[in-house]
């Protein structure tokens, strides 16, 4: 069975694009994450989701791609684990 963990990415770089926040919630909801916020902070994006591990990686990882409207520099994601 999978583990349920929250996690927090930040995303820094140019990150500030009104779309990215739906599109990074939209990607979540197709990764089955549930919770998922975001909030714009000094250093970037900070975007904070619930859901199996193995999901959250792949949302850090694709978030780090993200819509051609960002650059995302760099990804940091911290679990609850």
């Amino acid at each position: 069975m999978t583990e349920i963990q929250c996690a927090q990415i930040l995303l820094t770089g140019d990150v500030s694009s009104d779309e990215f926040p739906e599109w990074i919630a939209r990607h979540a909801r197709k990764l089955g994450l549930v919770e998922v916020t975001t909030r714009k902070v000094s250093a970037g994006l900070l975007v904070t989701a619930r859901g199996a591990e193995e999901m959250l990686q792949a949302l850090a990882l694709g978030a780090s791609l993200g819509p051609e409207s960002v650059l995302v520099e760099t990804v940091a994601i911290t679990t609850d684990a």
